[in-house]
């Protein structure tokens, strides 16, 4: 099986409290599993958030089925993550 990196990095709103939530919401066993799922379905291995002030980076490592064309087409589909995404 082939993997590869892919980085993301965004600025989150730069409110203390917003930003708390946001990490409690990631906190590890916090997430909903349907999110969890809908991570692994898209061909999603692992994927690290670090965070520095309000400085977002995703490193996700991939399978050969994904990829950022089906895992968008995934989550409009999929209620629970459009309700996790106005969430976030």
């Amino acid at each position: 099986m082939n993997s590869k990196k892919i980085c993301y990095a965004c600025d989150l709103v730069d409110n203390p409290e917003l930003i708390a939530e946001y990490k409690r919401h990631h906190a590890k066993g916090n997430a909903w599993p349907e999110i969890t799922k809908n991570i692994k379905d898209s061909g999603i291995l692992d994927m690290q958030i670090y965070l520095l002030a309000n400085r977002l980076f995703m490193v996700l490592e991939v399978d050969e089925t994904f990829t950022t064309e089906r895992k968008q087409k995934m989550d409009a589909e999929n209620p629970k993550v459009q309700e996790w995404e106005r969430l976030m």
